[in-house]
């Protein structure tokens, strides 16, 4: 299973600071975008990353992926395409309960691979007779109830991997949400495991950093891609 962080920030000062602190292990990010409207929590927006990096130099060798997690994602889509001009953004995330055309999105934005997000109570068998499966780049499987760092481990989410692999779903599988040393056991014991792990405040909000990326590396068995110093 891959490693990427998943990062929840509410300035890009912050944002910078955690990358620049876990880069020398990982090179792709997860970015959650917030609105405070779609969910009760409210981050950073791309546009506050666009102001930060107008006179500034946008680090190198880091990919970064957007998770949105708001209303109005066809806007904040846009200027992620005015972004990529001074970032390497690889995946966009748009959750399903907001019915995005998906279709629509990869043909107005090919340089991107979407994904879609299915949130705990969301039913699997729904979204695959909203959804061609076979044409989905990622589906990320939410354990939490989208809101604040810290939320409640829901088990029952789990399911839906099997679930996904056996409705012929064979593209990528992300799981976001209370990834920690206490779930990622329950997670790596699974017949039918996720292609991607996005630990969140367990890499992010740690002084253990060092200690938790070998814990990931031996439970995974993914070392991370340590960059040249």
């Amino acid at each position: 299973m891959l490693i990427i962080p998943s990062l929840v920030e509410k300035i890009p000062e912050d944002l910078f600071a955690v990358m620049q602190k876990l880069s020398p292990y990982y090179q792709q990010f997860q970015v959650d975008i917030e609105d405070g409207i779609y969910i009760p929590n409210k981050t950073l927006s791309v546009s506050d990353i666009q102001r930060y990096l107008l006179n500034r130099t946008a680090p190198k060798n880091l990919v970064y992926d957007f998770h949105l997690m708001v209303k109005e994602y066809e806007k904040e889509i846009e200027k992620i395409d005015i972004l990529k001009k001074i970032l390497n953004i690889q995946s966009i995330l748009v959750h399903t309960s907001l019915r995005p055309d998906y279709q629509m999105l990869c043909k107005k934005y090919p340089s991107f691979a979407f994904g879609l997000v299915i949130n705990p109570r969301e039913d699997v068998g729904v979204v695959a007779s909203q959804y061609d499966l076979n044409t989905i780049s990622i589906i990320q499987i939410m354990t939490v109830t989208p809101g604040p760092q810290g939320q409640p481990f829901i088990p029952e989410a789990l399911q839906k991997i099997e679930q996904l692999r056996k409705m012929g779903f064979r593209s990528k599988i992300y799981l976001d949400g209370a990834i920690n040393e206490k779930t990622i056991p329950i997670i790596t014991s699974l017949k039918y495991k996720p292609d991607v792990l996005c630990p969140g405040s367990y890499l992010a909000k740690t002084d253990r950093l060092e200690e938790r990326v070998e814990y990931l590396t031996v439970e995974t068995g993914h070392a991370p891609s340590l960059r040249e110093q």
